[in-house]
């Protein structure tokens, strides 16, 4: 007579009411997509910014041979510091690029840093929107076809438009769950810290 085979596995009797961390939410999922296009969007417009400045760079030439005038620099020398300035700003812009999709990065993967990459993308969705207002400002001048600035005015607005939407979907409650405490928490004093 056989005896039973005991080959059924029976489930671990660990804690069940463990509490699970966040999932990715659909609403994060499109606040991730938003700033990905709301910095998509500032790339194209500092390739514009680059291009507008080096057509026409007539503002920064003029700033430059005022400088130079004391110091009696030729002009070869002036159009290619304002050259120079132009490329530099271009690049420095690049940079902030690059920052603003690494704190994209970081929040998608809730890394330590989150909070704080939260709080700068936040802050750059607000300061696009003011830009977009000093686009009605602003007044086509020099070389430059007027077309190429409504398309860069437009791809501003745009910016502004996908910023403040990001905004508005990041202060939903399960975007800020996943994103975290903003502070951590104090320890608890030690018994000898009481004394």
């Amino acid at each position: 007579m056989s005896t039973p085979s005991q080959h059924h596995t029976t489930p671990p009797q660990g804690n069940t009411e463990q509490k699970s961390a966040p999932t990715r939410s659909e609403t994060l999922q499109q606040v991730l997509t938003l700033w990905a296009v709301m910095v998509g969007l500032e790339l194209v417009h500092q390739i514009f910014n680059v291009l507008i400045g080096l057509l026409d760079p007539s503002a920064l030439r003029a700033a430059a041979r005022q400088q130079s005038a004391a110091e009696g620099l030729s002009d070869t020398v002036v159009n290619a510091t304002a050259t120079a300035a132009i490329l530099l700003m271009g690049l420095l812009n690049l940079v902030i690029i690059g920052v603003l999709t690494w704190m994209i990065f970081v929040v998608k993967n809730r890394s330590k840093r989150a909070p704080t990459a939260y709080m700068l993308l936040m802050i750059f969705s607000f300061f696009f929107a003011f830009r977009a207002l000093l686009v009605f400002l602003a007044s086509p001048s020099g070389d430059v076809p007027v077309a190429l600035y409504a398309i860069d005015g437009s791809i501003q607005i745009l910016t502004a438009v996908v910023g403040i939407i990001a905004y508005l979907l990041a202060r939903k409650p399960e975007v800020v769950e996943w994103i975290g405490p903003t502070k951590p928490p104090k320890p608890p004093l030690s018994p000898k810290s009481k004394r």
